[in-house]
């Protein structure tokens, strides 16, 4: 480097280029993990920025040279030489990108090197300068070499996968830049022709060298902030999408469990129906065959086949609803699934609903050796009866079957201007992990899965969605080993209502 150089202004230099060519890196190794189209743009953007910084590094280290000389600048060469930077820095990064072979990098890495040579070439022939100009040409082909050799370098460095390799390009790149200028500075020797002694060029010199450097780092910024806002939409995109192939993975696992549960629930009823059908397909040769040697069918074996009959048939019909409850629930779950379901909102009293589900599952509560109980506010209710009774047999349901429950409540009270309807149980309870997760579709919490009364877990994500039909919600506490509480909150404009009629009416 020449002694007569503003060391300000290098330094301003050496840092405009060493961030141009962080950003530069950045930009060209992302460009290829593009698909070719995409990658086209990136590649562009890469080689804007590359032009740039290459230019804007040789102006302001020229601006930063002070000869003894007055010195001035052909300004349409100058611009020539930042067209140049960025035509060559096009062509070289695009054949180095687009196909991503050794040879083709190398042909793009000595383009972008003779752009970069080039450039710093045509913007000295701009440079004008009142005295004798000396060339020296080892250094003015070192220069070029030197260009070309750090260029390809980044290049391969570039298209590293390591994690130094981002560092690497941008250390190589920006060597390629300074090293090709102040080389071919040295190169160049100046002895002026006029006797001005200790001269020095205007101070604007300084001030443009500032502009430019400021201008070249908000164009530099641009790319990198692009960079920066593409990488993060990216890398959310990824997160959605692990997101949803991790839910798609789990709807799929649910489903398939759901399947396997669904054959065993479907098979067991339907093996009692055909099984207990053959019996009575054949009971009457059964009993012929029961006879001895020339006895006839007396009363009394009408009234055990009648019995036998019976009996069967009490089976079949028991399986046979077991069966109906399963397709209701699939139907039922589909309808929802599928917006079309409707509601016939009615006047009813809330315990009336409550007293016939107690008489309901009576049977099933002494067989489970549970006591079940309600409480309920005197009330009427405008909604679904007949949803809103589906709603409270699931729950109830599934509190007597796989709760272990010896004591069941249900609850029926006004909130204000909410009908809230609760089943509380004193059972084996669930974990907090469980309760995010009970009312998907196809999903049941571990005490259920292990249950022998089995079902197609689609009971409470019929329930949630029935609830939310009436624009209310299902909520559910529950502690291991303490039990489970479900609270149902629906919206009831019952008194509301009766006022409006009322008004309506007089």
């Amino acid at each position: 480097m020449h002694s007569d150089h503003d060391m300000t202004l290098v330094l301003l230099a050496a840092l405009l280029c060493a961030f141009g060519s962080w950003v530069i890196a950045n930009l060209y190794r992302h460009g290829l993990k593009q698909t070719p189209r995409q990658a086209l743009l990136w590649y562009f953007l890469t080689a804007v920025t590359s032009g740039i910084t290459i230019w804007c590094t040789h102006f302001i280290a020229m601006l930063a040279y002070q000869p003894d000389a007055p010195v001035s600048f052909d300004f349409g060469l100058t611009f020539a030489s930042l067209v140049i930077a960025i035509t060559g820095s096009t062509v070289g990064i695009l054949i180095a990108g687009m196909f991503r072979k050794r040879v083709t990098t190398v042909i793009g890495g000595v383009i972008l090197g003779l752009s970069i040579s080039a450039m710093h070439y045509t913007g000295m022939i701009a440079y004008r300068i009142e005295g004798i100009i000396h060339w020296d040409k080892t250094y003015l082909v070192a220069s070029v070499l030197l260009a070309m050799v750090l260029s390809t370098v980044a290049l391969f460095f570039g298209a590293q996968g390591d994690k130094y390799a981002r560092s690497k390009m941008t250390a190589s790149f920006a060597l390629a830049i300074v090293g090709l200028h102040f080389t071919g500075m040295a190169a160049f020797h100046v002895t002026p022709t006029t006797l001005i002694g200790g001269h020095s060029n205007p101070d604007e010199y300084r001030l443009l060298a500032l502009v430019i450097a400021g201008t070249a780092a908000m164009i530099v910024m641009g790319g990198l902030f692009t960079y920066f806002i593409e990488n993060r939409t990216r890398l959310e995109n990824i997160v959605e999408l692990r997101q949803a192939r991790d839910e798609a993975r789990d709807a799929s696992r649910a489903k398939s469990e759901f399947m396997s549960v669904l054959s065993h629930e479907l098979r067991t009823p339907l093996t009692i129906i055909n099984g207990y059908a053959s019996f009575l397909t054949n009971l009457k040769g059964h009993t012929i065959a029961k006879l001895k040697p020339n006895e006839q069918i007396s009363k009394v074996h009408f009234e055990e086949l009648g019995d036998q009959t019976e009996r069967y048939g009490g089976r079949i019909k028991s399986a046979g609803d077991h069966l109906l409850t399963i397709i209701n629930e699939l139907l039922d779950y589909t309808s929802i699934e599928l917006n079309s379901i409707k509601l016939n909102k009615t006047f009813f009293q809330a315990g009336e609903l409550l007293a016939e589900l107690e008489e309901q599952f009576q049977g099933l509560a002494k067989e489970k050796q549970a006591v079940l109980e309600i409480e309920c506010d005197d009330f009427d209710v405008f909604a679904d009866r007949g949803r809103c009774k589906q709603i409270l047999i699931n729950l109830l349901g599934n509190a007597l079957k796989f709760s272990s429950a010896s004591s069941i409540r249900m609850r029926a009270k006004r909130v204000g201007d909410t009908c809230r309807l609760e089943v509380e149980d004193n059972g084996c309870g669930m974990p907090e992990e469980d309760l995010q997760r009970i009312f998907q579709a196809f999903i049941q919490a571990e005490s259920a899965a292990k249950s022998a009364d089995g079902g197609t877990g689609l009971g409470l994500a019929i329930s949630k969605k029935l609830a939310a039909a009436h624009e209310g919600d299902i909520q559910v506490e529950s502690a291991v080993g303490v039990g489970t509480k479900f609270t149902v909150d629906l919206p009831d404009c019952a008194s509301e209502i009766r006022v409006e009629n009322a008004l309506a009416a007089a």
